[in-house]
């Protein structure tokens, strides 16, 4: 892969290096100092096995406690959708809100954008640590690309999808009749507008660079990934 291949791969990541001062957005490292990333503190990870348990569940992250939110709302009628409402719980009709006022910003993909980019940032880390090369790394990214061009079709719905996505974790530990309320909050948070700041004003020139649909060029599957496989 040439270096701009390389970058739109790790640019899936990248409102994760908007958030660490010390990281860099074209790194395959994600940063040069191990004393700047903690997988250990934030993802029980210190070892190669355990890198690739956490990946096998990129697909059974966050995003699928709304992906039937946000694909009841792409099909239902208006009359329909507020009869499915009034059959939820307080918890599931805020996570279901929340589906149909961000649809527009990301589509039906959801928050997927979340748990992909989360694992952009192992994958990186990873090569820091030592626990994969990089032309792991690149195969193992190319995986989280497909994934991201089947449910995004921009940078602009992908990112949206990531935000909306941290904004639904940071969420998650209030009480159900608080959620509603917390969602509308998170405009203001400033873990949100340090991201979006930050990737405006850092990385608008990266991702000029980065069309959504740019050829990417991908190494064979390593044999040394083993019977890991990740379709």
């Amino acid at each position: 892969m040439d270096e701009m291949e390389q970058r739109w791969l790790y640019a899936l990541s990248a409102p994760l290096v908007a958030l660490n001062p010390d990281a860099d957005y074209t790194a395959p490292t994600y940063c040069f100092d191990l004393k700047h990333v903690d997988v250990e503190g934030g993802w029980g990870i210190t070892t190669r096995p355990q890198l690739l348990d956490m990946l096998r569940t990129a697909d059974n992250g966050h995003a699928t406690r709304l992906n039937e939110a946000y694909r009841q709302w792409e099909r239902c009628l208006p009359s329909e959708w507020q009869a499915l409402i009034e059959t939820l719980d307080s918890r599931q009709r805020a996570f279901y809100e929340l589906a149909s006022r961000t649809f527009g910003e990301c589509g039906v993909g959801g928050i997927r954008a979340w748990d992909i980019g989360r694992m952009g940032f192992l994958l990186r880390s990873a090569v820091l640590h030592g626990w994969i090369d990089l032309t792991e790394s690149l195969w193992l990214h190319g995986r989280m690309a497909a994934r991201a061009r089947y449910y995004y079709d921009s940078w602009a719905s992908y990112l949206n999808a990531f935000v909306i996505g941290k904004a639904f974790w940071h969420c998650l530990g209030n009480k159900d009749e608080e959620l509603a309320h917390e969602y509308d909050r998170q405009g203001d948070y400033i873990g949100t507008t340090v991201v979006i700041t930050k990737l405006d004003r850092d990385a608008r020139d990266l991702f000029a660079q980065l069309p959504w649909d740019m050829p990417l060029h991908l190494p064979e599957r390593p044999e040394s990934l083993g019977e890991f496989d990740w379709s």
